[in-house]
């Protein structure tokens, strides 16, 4: 009898980083492979082409979802903030106590101790699974420094970054073009801008100093006093309100600024676009790796930068409001960032975690 794997995020970002993950184990064959989610992170799954059930979230206690689907193995992201969502916390505390292992993989190289803590600050480092994978040895170094046990932490590496340039390939520029809110989008990638919004303000208010609206406010007025047109293209976060946004774009008569959520993916607006701005986000990873121009903007920074690139010194940041050249930025070179998964590596802690799963054996319901 397989052995059952259960699948788990309500985070777009989480279920992006686990649909490579849950594809991998499908094409296994050796395991009965149930993958769950709700909100973005099930819409993500979907989009990703992964067959995911929904569920509601999961409480503090709750051993419906063990009870229900008896996994031998439970691999979730560690994506939730602690303030909005602890199904993955909860989950893993629960499955704990019923004796089956857990695995949470990383979707970012940022808020290390808020992924696995309470709400508020309280519960610091309260919720660990069995293993985390820590993507590379960077993060177990500063994972290891905010006192997380060296024993959990597994750099295995980034599924879908490890995938991004076959995805990127297969994407038409022009098909992309077309599917701009707005009509066709006409201008060139080379003379095109891309920023990238993040629910900096909804999740955490100003506690960076800054947050969407003041980088992209700056983002505009650099661009606007350029000579020359070029077009504009502001990628929401599915938690984004795209109103405050066309209400900020309007104080910029003349450019050409297309707000997109959801009528184009992630790797539709990279296409689009070679040279990106953002503040932390997943896609300005991507967009580096891609090869194309980079900068994150930070107005106001408190407290550690949380973009992995430009912590590392790979691009630049932007904390102050001086003026700048917003095409007059270096490309960097991607190979000094490394993303790759290591499946076979994966699949081995798969196979010797169940080995060593402790709870009972059990009849799965089909």
């Amino acid at each position: 009898m397989k052995r059952r794997v259960l699948i788990f995020s309500a985070e777009p970002g989480g279920a992006e980083v686990l649909s490579p993950v849950a594809q991998l184990l499908f094409n296994a064959g050796e395991y009965d492979v149930r993958v769950l989610g709700y909100g973005h992170g099930l819409t993500r799954f979907l989009t990703r082409g992964i067959r995911c059930n929904e569920i509601a979230g999961i409480a503090k206690g709750d051993n419906a979802i063990i009870e229900r689907y008896r996994p031998d193995l439970i691999v979730t992201s560690a994506a939730g903030i602690p303030e909005c969502d602890m199904s993955e916390k909860h989950l893993w505390e629960t499955a704990r106590r019923q004796g089956v292992m857990t695995i949470a993989f990383l979707d970012q190289w940022q808020n290390y101790t808020l992924r696995f803590s309470g709400p508020g600050g309280q519960e610091r480092l309260n919720y660990l699974p069995n293993i985390i994978n820590c993507i590379d040895g960077y993060a177990r170094e500063e994972m290891k420094a905010e006192g997380f046990p060296d024993n959990i932490l597994f750099p295995l590496g980034h599924p879908s970054l490890s995938s991004l340039k076959n995805r990127y390939c297969a994407v038409e520029l022009t098909q992309a073009s077309v599917l701009v809110p707005g009509g066709d989008f006409n201008h060139d990638p080379s003379n095109t801008v891309l920023f990238v919004s993040e629910a900096i303000r909804e999740h955490f208010g100003n506690q960076r100093g800054y947050d969407q609206f003041d980088a992209l406010l700056l983002l505009l007025k650099n661009i606007f006093s350029r000579s020359g047109t070029c077009g504009v293209i502001v990628k929401l976060h599915p938690k984004d309100e795209e109103e405050k946004y066309r209400e900020l774009g309007a104080r910029f008569p003349g450019l050409d600024i297309r707000v997109i959520k959801n009528d184009l993916s992630p790797l539709e607006c990279l296409r689009l676009a070679d040279t990106v701005f953002g503040m932390t986000s997943i896609m300005l990873i991507e967009a580096f790796l891609l090869g194309k121009r980079v900068v994150s903007i930070q107005p106001g920074l408190h407290g550690v930068d949380q973009l992995i690139l430009s912590r590392r010194g790979l691009i630049p940041v932007l904390t102050d409001r001086r003026r700048f050249d917003v095409f007059g930025f270096p490309i960097a070179d991607p190979s000094q960032f490394p993303v790759s998964f290591d499946g076979e590596r994966f699949l081995h802690h798969v196979h010797d975690m169940i080995k060593n799963n402790k709870r009972k054996e059990v009849t799965h319901d089909h």
